[in-house]
């Protein structure tokens, strides 16, 4: 059975997220092993997409969605969907949104921790292939194929459809990405910082457009009273989206908004 894309970096993002706790240096050096997602990586120059820009010029860091196990022990990177040798193209794509930013959070962590400019220079390139899946609006094409081709709308299809008119999974963690991203590199190339601040705050302004705009709102599922400004009405992507605006470490233009979203985290689990 095919894994799910939502389990497709969860060891390596463990891992990653582990290493924020104080350990010996001995054990700290064993702590991610990030073999697998350099394999995955690759770079990618997409053909010009109306209203998809990114910062600067060259290729492209992306990651292929999935990896079959061969017989000979190996592995071979593919995408989601039925795949089409005739135009080498997948029903979803080859890359996509939500795993780009996942591996961009855990590089970004990667450098925190052992300051390996190969993780900073990973994290740049899966960053700046995630701006260019974000949309005019705010919102965030899911899928990219192996040319670099946007596909907004994937066979099977999955909600929002096309998948950048609306709040998202994807969404929720391209503003977690690009907070990680920001509060590492205003410290490392302010230019490119500024660049992911604005990303994010056009991101935000979707989140605020679409989703907090019901704030002080609820719903009643299943009996109980439940926020409805969460992000795709759920706590795990509010809480992904917050700990992305919780590093920008500039309360006063984002206070609001980050309360807004604490504040349905403890709704949701009142």
């Amino acid at each position: 059975m095919k894994p799910t894309r939502r389990t497709v970096l969860g060891g390596a993002f463990a891992a990653a997220a582990a290493s924020s706790v104080s350990l010996p240096a001995r054990a700290a050096g064993r702590l991610s092993n990030l073999a697998h997602l350099d394999f995955l990586r690759t770079t990618v120059v997409p053909p010009t997409a109306p209203g998809h820009t990114t910062y600067g010029s060259g290729p492209l860091g992306v990651l292929w969605t999935y990896a079959e196990h061969q017989a000979d022990g190996s592995y071979r990177r593919v995408g989601g969907g039925t795949y089409d040798a005739a135009t080498n193209t997948y029903g979803q794509g080859a890359f996509n949104a939500d795993d780009i930013a996942r591996a961009a959070v855990v590089y970004v962590r990667h450098w925190q921790l052992f300051r390996r400019t190969s993780s900073l220079d990973a994290a740049r390139g899966l960053l700046r292939a995630l701006t260019f899946l974000q949309s005019p609006n705010g919102n965030v094409v899911l899928w990219m194929q192996p040319d670099g081709t946007l596909n907004p709308s994937a066979k099977p299809v999955e909600l929002p459809d096309p998948s950048d008119s609306g709040p998202s999974y994807w969404l929720a963690r391209t503003v977690w990405a690009l907070g990680e991203g920001y509060a590492t590199f205003r410290h490392t190339d302010s230019a490119f910082a500024g660049f992911l601040r604005e990303r994010l705050e056009l991101a935000i302004a979707a989140l605020e457009r679409q989703v907090l705009v019901r704030y002080g709102s609820y719903n009643i599922i299943d009996g109980r009273r439940l926020p409805a400004w969460l992000i795709v009405n759920g706590a795990d992507a509010t809480s992904e989206a917050v700990l992305g605006l919780a590093l920008t470490h500039e309360p006063a233009g984002l206070r609001p908004r980050v309360e807004r979203l604490l504040a349905s985290r403890r709704a949701s689990r009142s």
